[in-house]
Parts: structure tokens; sequence; C-alpha cells
């Protein structure tokens, strides 16, 4: 089974030039846990050179009468469960870095510490001391818990100052009350914490998943331009090509013939007084036109007046009186 991890760290985004910033996340199951956790972070952030705020965090449930005369919800206050870090690209990279790892060893050494409260809890010295006569086991679980805080605590101030000489333990006093010696022992017994190692592969990591990718920069491959040889003379070409009868013989496509074009069909327009034909055309009087003139019909008519009067074809037929001399009155005169 996998453990839950100490802190969520999601990918830094630039929101300057060359300054990063990263949210962080600490997704402990209790409040007092997540916010030591995020002390962790703050005081390694100090040590990393670092800029580093708890963001505000808005209260869904406020509301003007809650908090003047109901049960004095605020607004907001600050979120402790997060943790807005913000630098230059590499000093964020090795806190990155170092931060999974020293979250993970404090935990290990308060773990270590409270192993230790247990075990003096089920000693015979606590029993003959009379530390537990008035303790009952929810007492006992409270303070086991408010030991392993304090220890956490005192840790977390020993990542930058350093641990004090380990003291001895006072019998007359319960171990609840000692958890600085506790804490100051564990530190001692695993050589302390290392907040500046980060290894540089694990920041080089760090620094890729930051950084974007600039094809700019990137270096294109050097272009490998293959010369053709020309051979100077026939023998050398046709020892480079090889003998004509094992070359692929070279079929030219027959001559196409190119067919004349398709006369365009140009659509008629339709006529609009046109009728639907299962309706009969009425007679619209005289010089009423029915359709286009059947071949050999007016055309050929006019023509043959037209000849039968001495016009030529296609001139606009004259009658033979109009050459007559007439009077006022359009009547014919003798000559």
């Amino acid at each position: 089974m996998t453990s839950r991890p100490y802190v969520e760290i999601p990918r830094p985004y630039e929101y300057s030039p060359d300054r990063f910033d990263v949210e962080l996340n600490f997704p402990a199951s209790s409040r007092k846990r997540a916010e030591q956790h995020q002390r962790i972070a703050w005081e390694l952030a100090r040590i990393h050179d670092v800029d580093a705020h708890t963001p505000y965090k808005v209260n869904p449930r406020w509301s003007v009468y809650e908090e003047n005369w109901g049960n004095g919800q605020r607004h907001g206050g600050p979120d402790y469960r997060r943790l807005e870090v913000h630098g230059n690209p590499r000093s964020l990279a090795r806190y990155l870095t170092a931060l999974q790892r020293v979250l993970t060893a404090v935990e290990r050494l308060a773990t270590r510490a409270a192993r230790a409260f247990g075990s003096w809890r089920r000693s015979l010295l606590a029993q003959f001391e009379g530390h537990l006569e008035y303790e009952d086991p929810t007492t006992l679980r409270i303070r086991a818990q408010d030991f392993r805080s304090t220890a956490l605590t005192k840790l977390t101030g020993f990542l930058a100052q350093g641990a004090p000489d380990a003291g001895h333990r006072d019998p007359s006093r319960p171990l609840w009350e000692q958890a600085d010696t506790v804490a100051a022992e564990v530190w001692a017994q695993a050589g302390g914490v290392n907040a500046w190692e980060a290894p540089e592969e694990e920041v080089q990591e760090q620094l890729r998943r930051m950084l974007p990718l600039q094809l700019s920069v990137v270096e294109a491959p050097e272009s490998r331009e293959v010369t053709p040889q020309v051979p100077d003379t026939v023998e050398e070409l046709l020892e480079l090509t090889g003998p004509a009868e094992q070359a692929p013989a070279e079929h030219m496509p027959a001559a196409v013939p190119v067919a004349a074009p398709a006369p365009r069909h140009i659509p008629r327009r339709a006529n609009r007084n046109a009728k639907s034909p299962s309706r009969p055309r009425r007679w619209k009087g005289p010089g009423a036109s029915f359709g286009r003139p059947a071949p050999g019909g007016a055309r050929q008519r006019t023509s043959e007046r037209d000849l039968a009067a001495g016009q030529p074809p296609g001139q606009p037929f004259v009658h033979p009186k109009a050459f007559q001399p007439h009077d006022g009155a359009d009547r014919l005169v003798a000559a």
C-alpha cells in the first residue's frame, strides 16, 4: 500500500521574466498536521532563499448577519493547507527537490520520538514514579499526540539552527514535559537532516519540468548534402550505370489523341408565360403567339411574298402602289 504524500507539487509556471511560482498543497488528514507540514516548507524556503506566503481562503458560509449577530464567522483567513512559493528557476528547483525528502525525514524523526514516549509510558520507571497514576487511556492518547506535535515543531526549528546538545532526561518529571529533550536525542541519533542536500539529477529534472521548450534555442542538426558526381567520360558513365541489357527499358506512353471539346450545352430559358401541359392554351385574339412557328410556316410565306413583289428576301415588304403618285387625300393620281 502506497503511503499518502506529505506535499503535492504541481508544475511551476512563469509569472514574470526569470521568476517562477508554484502553489504547494498539503493533503494531510488533520488540519493541524497539514499546518505543521506547511511550517516545515516555510522554514525550508528561508534556507533556500525563495519567497513564500500563505494564500487567503474565503469562507463560503460567511455573511454579515453571521459575523455580527450570529456565531461570529469571519469572511476568511489564511489557508494553512497551501503555500505559494516563488523565486528564480535554479533556487526553486533546488527547493522543490529537497522539500519532499526533508518532509519525509522530519516525519520519521517525529515518529521515533513518539515511539520513545510509548516506551516510557510502558516502562516500570513511569509506574514507580507515579506519573501515570491519574491518567486514563483517553488522556494518555491526547498527551501522546501533543508530545509528537511538539517534537515535530522542535525538529522543524533544528533545520536552520541545528540541534543543541542532547541533555539527560529528568526522571522526576513526566516525559510529555520533555519533548525538546527527546527531539534532540533522536536528531543526534539520526545524524540530523541536511536541508541543503539536492541531487543534481533531480534538480535538472525539475528544471526541465519548469522551463518551456524553446525551439529557437535548440540547435538544428547539420544537414549532410550529397553532391552528385558527374563522370568525365562516357566510359565512366557506362561503368556507373551498368550494361545496357540490365538497365530497365523505358516505356514511353503512347500518344493519346486529343478529342475535340464537346459543345457546351446552354439550357434554354424557361418560358414564364407557358402554362401547365395539363391545361389547354387559351386563344388571346389575332396576332397571339402560340409558341415557336413550325418550319416552313410564316417565314416561308413571307419569303414567297417578297419574291412575288420583286423584293429581296429578308427586306421589309413595300407595296407596289406605294411608288405611284398620291394626292393629299391619299388617292391615286393618274399619270
